[in-house]
């Protein structure tokens, strides 16, 4: 199956609560011939958010009877149902972090979404990961044209690769030095999180770790601050340097 990319204008359509409500809406289709029954659209908001709303399925194309009533969602009252033939989408799920249209240029997309656009297998699945990754610090980088890393936090399955890590480093922040139980006391005791400085594909196999060259303490303040960009993850090196106040010495 393919994924698309298709704009939205809120001050026009209110999409959001038209997939909410309604669960499958009318699209239209125009002339397109590639897009097939199955196939993944992305909702994208061009106005006024520039960024990915939901996503959505097709479940028809080539339909002439506009049979869903939908136009209390035309804001500006224009009839929908005038422009066939249709599509025929079905809500798949809200994104719950928005991609925005700079995070889809890093992944490679060039341009404006203007019109129905063709995404390739790499950035869908990118979409996917942002969208769907709200707390486990998932970021994604382009690299060499259009392969796509991913790097993530999610190597927690193997608690033996963590303890190591912290047998060897300490619980200590690794970036700018910060102890949880220096400040917090018993509360902090042992507390660090634990950062993965090499990609992890994005594929359901066991992937190989080595505790100290591959995972790194840091506190949660650096954590976030190493993964706050999504589609442009920095290294530890990289953090280091940006830290203006070292909370002690790391070394």
């Amino acid at each position: 199956m393919s994924s698309f990319i298709i704009p939205s204008n809120k001050n026009k359509y209110d999409a959001t609560n038209a997939f909410n409500d309604l669960d499958t809406v009318h699209w239209v289709q125009h002339n397109n011939k590639s897009v097939k029954i199955g196939d993944t659209i992305y909702i994208y908001e061009s106005k006024p958010t520039q960024k990915i709303i939901l996503k959505t399925t097709v479940i028809e194309r080539d339909v002439y009877n506009y049979h869903i009533n939908d136009a209390k969602y035309s804001v500006t009252g224009f009839d929908f149902s005038s422009q066939g033939p249709w599509f025929t989408l079905k809500l798949v799920k809200n994104a719950n972090v928005n991609v925005s249209l700079e995070d889809l240029h890093n992944l490679g997309l060039k341009g404006n979404i203007q019109s129905l656009r063709y995404l390739d297998d790499a950035i869908a699945k990118a979409i996917d990961v942002i969208s769907n990754d709200t707390s486990e610090l998932t970021s994604v980088k382009l690299i060499e044209g259009k392969k796509i890393q991913f790097y993530t936090a999610r190597y927690e399955r193997n608690s033996k690769n963590r303890q190591a890590c912290l047998n060897y480093y300490g619980y200590n922040c690794m970036a700018c030095g910060f102890n949880f139980e220096r400040m917090y006391g018993e509360l902090g005791h042992k507390f660090i999180e634990i950062h993965h400085r090499k990609p992890l594909f994005l594929q359901n196999k066991e992937v190989a770790i080595d505790p100290t060259n591959d995972l790194v303490p840091l506190c949660s303040n650096c954590h976030r601050m190493i993964h706050r960009e999504k589609t442009n993850i920095i290294t530890l090196d990289e953090l280091r340097r940006k830290v203006l106040i070292p909370y002690t010495n790391f070394d």
